[in-house]
């Protein structure tokens, strides 16, 4: 199986985002015959979206896992859900700050992971802090969450995608701040994400079935 895995390039004026270090960290890896290809994406409404499907159409993956950072998160966390709905609390990195609008007009109110993701957090939590968030927020994390789960509903029904939030890395404050907010080293999450990851491609289960929810 080939793996995609994304991050997020930084934003809100830091030097460093831990998913874009992951992501890129976790590049090549292997298990068996499964192989992680990863790539790094915009902060940007559409960018990010757009950028994910090139990358799709390139790699042609049977299965998708994107990261972005959540701070103020103590540990990983897939998220279950993806709901139609921008409201960004500031500017993504194209100057873009929509207020209450829908991600695909007239999409379904919310979409599924169809990872396995109970499976994924067993597989961490015995490295990191790990549970499954409900929440993937109003932001570019969770635009790129429903916008990838609506390109699988509507060309790609077969391939597994979800979303995972990651910490802060410790490696990224500075050491007079670094108490000030949760964070993991890399080489923690590195080695939790991997086994996840695997883990997940090795899963044979029902997630493909539940795709959408709610309503048009």
């Amino acid at each position: 199986m080939k793996i995609l895995l994304t991050g997020f390039e930084p934003f809100g004026g830091e030097q460093h985002n831990p998913a874009q270090q992951l992501a890129r960290a976790l590049d090549g890896e292997t298990h068996e015959s499964d192989r992680i290809v990863s790539g790094i994406l915009p902060v940007a409404r559409y960018g990010a979206i757009n950028a994910m499907q090139q990358l799709i159409d390139e790699h042609q993956p049977q299965m998708v896992v994107a990261l972005g950072v959540a701070a103020g998160r103590e540990g990983i966390t897939p998220e279950k859900v993806a709901i139609n709905f921008d409201d960004y609390r500031i500017a993504d990195n194209q100057g873009n700050q929509p207020m209450g609008e829908p991600v695909v007009e007239n999409g379904p109110n919310a979409y599924f992971s169809t990872l396995p993701i109970n499976l994924m957090v067993k597989e961490m939590a015995h490295l990191v802090p790990a549970g499954i968030s409900f929440s993937a927020g109003t932001f570019v994390c969770n635009h790129l969450m429903y916008g990838l789960m609506h390109h699988c509903a509507q060309h790609r029904p077969s391939m597994r995608a979800g979303f995972i939030h990651v910490p802060q890395a410790t490696e990224n404050l500075p050491p007079e701040g670094a108490g000030d907010l949760p964070h993991l080293p890399l080489a923690q999450m590195i080695e939790a994400l991997e086994r996840a990851i695997f883990a997940a491609a090795a899963h044979k289960g029902d997630d493909l079935k539940r795709h959408a929810g709610g309503t048009h």
